[in-house]
């Protein structure tokens, strides 16, 4: 796993001592990436999406010493923090789009919930341009059409390519997660 930079190390020390200036440069520093990492999942909710961008930067705030402790990198959390927080929002105010359920549905929420970080893990150790692909569908929420012109690829392409990772995806984190995971899954269908 990446180490946490030294400006983010900074920053977690000044929200750990300093809880009101941190979150001043918190927000100056990952502000707009919060908003629009919330926004893509609420886009017609931007009332939900201010509030969504506000706890996470109280979560950072609330979780800053065990983030320094771990020496975990700050973006990836923060990234999927605010995708995760707006995702549960989205669920509470409306059903959740079949977009947005795409990577979750990969296997059972407490499956999911366990291992989150094994997941973003084995996004990390993926092959260009897939990882890049992953990346940019279910951590940024851009759209199919939105990666392949990123990208200079079809969407077309772009959904194949979701779709084999999706179940490589699968396969591996069931690999790693040990018998229990594989027993789960056999006795739920997956």
């Amino acid at each position: 796993m990446p180490e946490t930079g030294i400006e983010d190390v900074v920053l977690l020390h000044q929200l750990v001592t300093e809880p009101e200036r941190g979150i001043r440069a918190l927000q100056q520093r990952y502000g707009s990436l919060i908003y629009r990492i919330v926004c893509r999942v609420l886009p017609e909710y931007p009332q939900d999406a201010e509030e969504v961008a506000a706890d996470v930067l109280v979560k950072t705030w609330e979780n800053a010493a065990s983030l320094l402790e771990d020496n975990r990198p700050l973006t990836p959390w923060l990234i999927v923090t605010a995708r995760n927080r707006a995702i549960d929002r989205r669920r509470k105010i409306a059903k959740p789009t079949a977009e947005l359920s795409e990577l979750i549905d990969i296997l059972p929420e407490k499956l999911a919930s366990d291992g989150e970080e094994l997941i973003g893990a084995l996004v990390a150790q993926m092959e260009q341009p897939d990882r890049e692909i992953f990346l940019r569908r279910y951590y940024r929420m851009e759209t199919a059409r939105e990666i392949g012109e990123a990208l200079g690829i079809n969407e077309h392409t772009v959904n194949v390519r979701l779709s084999r990772g999706r179940a490589r995806l699968k396969k591996e984190y069931l690999k790693q997660m040990g018998r229990g995971s594989r027993d789960y899954a056999k006795q739920n269908g997956i």
